[in-house]
């Protein structure tokens, strides 16, 4: 095939992956902050409903000046697959030829990930108690959630995966992610793509028959490893290629879905898998189209380097910006609310990533 017609890139580099991370992390807090905003248009994310596409329809219909807030509101939360493709597709590439030893591994996802988290965690909690003292009788701290979180076992617990914060959700997941990821791994150098296949199709399988009953028990397959294993796998297989290559056909096949997976809840079920496929073509596209080291490519990547930090923040700093915009209802206020919410986030985060760094130089 013509290589016009085929999305290609050598492999992501450090820069570009990091401004993928950006521009994943800015849908996903634009997204938390607009979502639940009066008139709650809602977002196919962990669970399938025919009435939230209407609802975003009708909404661009009828208040075409909110566009800006109904278009995160509803497709924002896709940011999420940009970042679980983009774990799996950085180990591999760091693991495809050299060796993982488990105790290792283990070791520094913890340091990496679980460390930061609990710095967020101290902020959240400093924060909460000056809250709570200056509301009296008023519950804030929710401290049953919080040991769930800090164990890494809410997403099995009913009703705790969301709770206290909802951008959480992500911490457990994702070292769920990293305990299986040395299998999957160990899996695909052994018997090839197939396993990976096989491990994806169980996981869509399992989206269509298992999660119904887990959603009606309060909890949710979405939540967990198991529910993104084709994005995980996908990460995994594009990283071990000489260069990766999407064709065409696979890019408008993936559109088709990913449209589809709108008005059908059995197409939905790909709509994860489909939208990182169009997204990597895409983004591919645009990197062998743009100058580089431009103003928007910094921008990208200065959110990419504290998007952990930004992604653990932005959930309960957004709270005094989302009630003003919430009072008024009113869509510049909205849009106005959003962005002073977003600067203060990154304010913050970027802050917590400069004493994070200090703080692992130390233990260092």
């Amino acid at each position: 095939m013509s290589n016009v017609m085929t999305a290609e890139i050598n492999h992501f580099s450090i820069e570009q992956t990091a401004s993928l991370k950006g521009l994943g992390i800015l849908l996903i807090v634009l997204h938390n902050f607009f979502h639940n905003l009066t008139p709650v248009i809602g977002e196919n994310e962990f669970a399938f409903s025919y009435q939230t596409f209407w609802n975003y329809y009708q909404t661009l219909l009828a208040c075409p000046e909110s566009s800006l807030r109904t278009i995160f509101s509803y497709f924002g939360h896709y940011g999420v697959q940009i970042f679980i493709f983009f774990s799996t597709y950085g180990l591999t590439r760091k693991y495809h030829e050299k060796p993982l030893i488990l105790g290792e591994f283990f070791k520094s996802r913890l340091y990496k990930i679980y460390l930061s988290f609990l710095l967020c965690l101290a902020v959240y909690i400093v924060l909460g108690l000056i809250k709570s003292t200056l509301l009296g009788d008023e519950k804030v701290l929710y401290w049953d959630s919080l040991l769930w979180k800090v164990l890494l076992v809410s997403n099995f617990i009913p009703g705790q995966a969301l709770m206290p914060v909802g951008p959480w959700w992500f911490l457990p997941f994702i070292m769920q992610v990293y305990v299986l990821y040395p299998f999957l791994l160990k899996g695909y150098q052994k018997h090839g793509y197939k396993l990976l296949v096989f491990v994806s199709l169980a996981s869509l399988l399992g989206e269509w028959l298992i999660n119904p009953y887990l959603i009606s028990q309060g909890t949710n397959i979405n939540h967990m490893v198991f529910g993104h294993l084709p994005v995980v796998c996908l990460g995994i297989v594009l990283a071990d290629q000489k260069s990766i290559k999407i064709p065409i056909e696979y890019t408008l096949l993936a559109l088709l879905l990913f449209i589809l997976g709108n008005f059908n809840p059995y197409v939905w079920i790909v709509a994860d898998i489909s939208f990182t496929v169009l997204f990597l073509a895409l983004s591919i596209i645009a990197f062998k189209t743009q100058v580089r080291h431009t103003f928007i490519t910094g921008f990208f990547i200065f959110y990419g380097n504290i998007s952990f930090q930004l992604f653990m923040v932005n959930g309960f700093l957004r709270s005094p910006f989302h009630n003003f915009a919430e009072t008024h209802n009113l869509w510049w206020i909205d849009n106005l609310a959003a962005l002073a919410s977003l600067l203060f986030s990154t304010l913050c985060a970027f802050f917590l990533s400069k004493i994070d760094k200090r703080i692992r130089t130390v233990f260092n």
